[in-house]
Order: C-alpha cells, then sequence, then structure tokens
C-alpha cells in the first residue's frame, strides 16, 4: 500500500507532529510520501497513484484535500489524522483522534461514501456552511488564538460574537422556494447531528440532502429554549428555529458583509449557491452521522 500525506504544520494547539506520524509510518513499514502545506499544493500529485490520501489536520486540513479528492473525480479514499483545534467531522466519524490510532484506524479502515456541498460551484464542504453568529465565532478565532488555547479559544469568541452579533435579514431560496427571515444564522449542514445535539431528526451524511437551520433569536432565554427542545427530540415548529431539508440552497444576506464560513473557513463571498453532491467521496469512517 501506498499513500500520502497531506500535513499542515500550522493546524491545532499541539507542537508540530510531523516527525511523530512519519516516525509512525516508518514503525508500519507503510510506503507513503509525505507533502507539507506549507511547502506547496497539491500539483504536482495525482491521487491515483495513491491506495489513499491521508489529511493530518483540522477541518480545514480536511475540507482542502476532500475538495481536491472531489474535483479530481477520485475514488481513492480520504483518511484522517485529526490534528486540529476542534476535529468535529472526525469525531462525527468515530475517528480516533491520537496520532498513532488514527493512522492505524486509516491504515485498515473501511471506506464508506458520503455526499458533499458544494458553494457557487467552488468551495466544498463536508461539515457545514453558514452565514451569521456561528460564522462570526469563526471570524473572530484567528489562527494565532487557536495555537495558543486550542478549543478554549472558541468559547472565547462564542461569548464574545453572542454580545456583538446582530440579527440579519436574509433572503433564501430552498429548492426554488423563495423566504425571506430576519435570522441570527443559516446553517447549512452536510448532516446534522454534532456531539449531543441533533439540529434536524432525519439527516444523513449520505441522504443526498442538505439540512437547512435558522436560527432567529439570540435571546439567552429563547436559546436556551431551544436547545432544550432540539436535546429533547423535540422538532416541532417553533418562531425561534426553523429546519428544512433540500438540495439546492441559496442564501443572500442583505448585509453583504454579513460572515460565511465552510468547514471552519472564512469564506468572501456576497451570497451562497449551494447544491448537495451525493456520493461524492470515499471517506474511512467507524461510523456515519
Amino acid at each position: 500500500m501506498k499513500i500520502l500525506i497531506i500535513y499542515n504544520p500550522f493546524a491545532g494547539k499541539k507542537k508540530n507532529k510531523s516527525r511523530q506520524i512519519q516516525n509512525l509510518c516508518q514503525k508500519t513499514g507503510v510506503d507513503y510520501l509525505w507533502l507539507d502545506l506549507s511547502a506547496g499544493g497539491f500539483s504536482n500529485f495525482k491521487p491515483e497513484n495513491f491506495s489513499r490520501i491521508f489529511a493530518a489536520g483540522g477541518d480545514g486540513t480536511v475540507r482542502e484535500t476532500a475538495s481536491w479528492l472531489i474535483s479530481q473525480k477520485s475514488s481513492v479514499p480520504l483518511a484522517i489524522i485529526p490534528l486540529g483545534s476542534a476535529n468535529i467531522l472526525a469525531s462525527s466519524l468515530g475517528i480516533p483522534l491520537s496520532p498513532e490510532k488514527a493512522l492505524k484506524f486509516g491504515l485498515n479502515g473501511e471506506a464508506k461514501k458520503i455526499d458533499a456541498g458544494l458553494i457557487n460551484n467552488k468551495e466544498y464542504f463536508l461539515i457545514a456552511a453558514s452565514c451569521g453568529f456561528d460564522a462570526s465565532v469563526i471570524k473572530n478565532t484567528p489562527r494565532k488564538m487557536k495555537k495558543a488555547w486550542g478549543f478554549t479559544a472558541y468559547i472565547f469568541s462564542l461569548v464574545y460574537s453572542f454580545f456583538s452579533t446582530k440579527a440579519n435579514k436574509f433572503f433564501l431560496k430552498i429548492d426554488e422556494k423563495p423566504y425571506t427571515f430576519t435570522a441570527q444564522s443559516v446553517f447549512i449542514s452536510n448532516y446534522a447531528k454534532f456531539f449531543k445535539l441533533k439540529l434536524n431528526p432525519d439527516s444523513k451524511i449520505n441522504d443526498g440532502f442538505l439540512s437547512v437551520s435558522i436560527l432567529k433569536t439570540l435571546n439567552i432565554q429563547d436559546l436556551g429554549i431551544v436547545i432544550y427542545k432540539l436535546l429533547m427530540g423535540d422538532y416541532q415548529k417553533d418562531w425561534r428555529y426553523e429546519i428544512f431539508k433540500a438540495k439546492n440552497i441559496y442564501v443572500f444576506p442583505f448585509n453583504r458583509k454579513a460572515p460565511k464560513q465552510a468547514d471552519g473557513d472564512i469564506l468572501e463571498l456576497p451570497y451562497m449557491d449551494i447544491k448537495i453532491i451525493p456520493q461524492a467521496l470515499n471517506i474511512i469512517a467507524n461510523k456515519l452521522p
């Protein structure tokens, strides 16, 4: 088996892990090539020359690697060595969080097909794209802050964004049906379960649909009610929070400067025209959320 490891030296709080991961590769005897993203991109590599492609980094590194594979229409499986501050996708897929266990799992685990989202025919995502409050949290968490504090950096940014984010007026098309909302966040996800919180009761990462969640308030009391209802599995219609499933979503914030993100990467876009790409990627996973 020959593998390509795509390594992001800037991911997460931990010190540089390149030596550790390469030592683990040598220990297992696997034939590998090493690509450090600080030294260049993917242009010199072809996915079909490898049995598996490893993304060693955070959710942004996984998104970048997956985007390359999908754009190449490659069936080569993607494996993850989680090194980021959040590692949301790896946790959702049941991938071990230690480099040694993740490498072994990536070499021996089973590949599963998952969907991907595509924004403006350019930007792919595996987890979610959004505009509003949660994108503000990401925007207010710079790389230096994540490197110093890890996941705790997001907590500080969440508190700051909670008090500084203002509601926006949005025009949406959800499978061509028009809506106008005033909301704090429009969240379009490839799957809808994040840790213990399930945003949509029947959303899966391989069902050919995207989940649309619209949060209309950041009032502490109302937000608490929304979280409680979601934890209890209560998805009845509520003025505070609306959910949809769709294949195509157009998001236009009247405030064009409203922050937008995809899998933790800030996007400088005036609007988002999003569609689902079914069965877009083979990925090594223990479970599918």
